[in-house]
């Protein structure tokens, strides 16, 4: 017998916006990709830092939206893979937490790069870099401890069946099928090492990280008067784009991750569907990430408003063509009938 927070089946809804945001996303990065791969030359080593942080969040909103998304039964730790089932749900999951992790590296080299290079323009000689490197080898560290303790998070057959039996008896009916996984960080302390150490490496990184965006930006007024015009607005831009691709997509996984969090703790079996929902937030995060960093950016704006004003414009002459070719075309069959 089925019940809260286990429904019957999983809502079609769910499984059509995610698969629609997926769609969406795919055109919209391609553009993000091709803007800052051949439109963004002054932006040099820099750019590799973008295609970086890019490919990691659209890697990750890929698996969640499209390959392998998930439908969660919160307050139960437990989830069902609604995606191709080549491998297993356990599996899936920690490619997931793995592939997800690498967002914060990739987030805190771009920060990195645009400090030295604002410290560049004011320092005559290099300065060692001892600090940056350690939390970049730390970070990209992070991704492989992250999967490493969520695969070793998993429960026995056994152990889960009785737990779920013991705690949720409606949702026995989804252990039979191979695509559900459940956990519980009370059976396997490995599950509040993933939460626990995530959410304080996270916090670690985005603090050095916005600490290193505010020192950066004090750089640039401090140096304001040295720099052309030209140059100084780059910096600042490509420092305010970071900064929004950071907070804004940011808080379209943490506010879900809080609701969910919330259920979990509060045992609140009728948020279950309300928490799932929310990641439809986390699925869109890096098509808002890409949205950002063009929105933010004179030059990407202005060259999608040509490319924009080209293609229409091509079309409606296109268009005109075709409808005085159908014209002319009409005008020799009546010409041609009178004779």
């Amino acid at each position: 017998m089925f019940g809260a927070p286990c429904p019957e089946t999983v809502p079609v809804y769910y499984i059509v916006t995610l698969h629609t945001l997926a769609i969406v996303s795919i055109p919209i990065n391609m553009i993000g990709f091709y803007l800052v791969w051949y439109q963004s030359p002054k932006l040099r080593g820099y750019k590799y830092c973008l295609c970086y942080l890019q490919l990691a969040s659209f890697l990750t909103e890929c698996h969640m939206s499209l390959i392998c998304p998930g439908y969660y039964f919160f307050p139960i730790i437990a989830g069902y893979n609604t995606g191709f089932e080549i491998i297993s749900s356990h599996l899936s999951m920690t490619i997931y937490v793995f592939i997800f992790a690498f967002e914060i590296p990739s987030a805190l080299l771009c920060f990195i790069f645009r400090h030295n290079a604002a410290e560049n323009i004011s320092r005559v000689k290099p300065r060692k870099l001892y600090l940056e490197k350690i939390m970049l080898v730390l970070a990209h560290i992070f991704p492989f401890a992250s999967a490493f303790a969520m695969w070793k998070s998993g429960l026995p057959d056994q152990l889960k069946r009785d737990y779920v039996k013991d705690n949720w008896p409606q949702c026995l009916e989804w252990l039979k099928l191979n695509a559900f996984e459940v956990y519980d960080y009370k059976l396997n302390p490995w599950l509040a090492v993933v939460g626990i150490g995530a959410v304080l490496f996270v916090f670690l990184v985005y603090t050095y990280g916005l600490t290193l965006g505010l020192h950066t930006m004090t750089i640039l007024q401090k140096h304001q008067r040295s720099m052309s015009r030209q140059t100084y607005q780059m910096h600042k831009t490509a420092l305010f784009s970071l900064i929004m691709q950071s907070l804004i997509p940011g808080a379209l996984i943490v506010i879900p991750l809080g609701v969910c969090m919330f259920v979990v703790v509060t045992g609140a079996v009728g948020l279950q569907e309300l928490a799932t929902d929310t990641m439809f937030l986390v699925g869109s995060h890096s098509m808002c990430q890409c949205i950002v960093m063009i929105s933010s950016n004179a030059k990407y704006r202005r060259l999608l408003k040509e490319k924009a004003r080209a293609f229409f414009g091509f079309m409606t002459n296109k268009k005109v063509s075709t409808e005085q070719s159908q014209r002319g075309n009409s005008i020799f069959v009546i010409h041609s009938s009178g004779a």
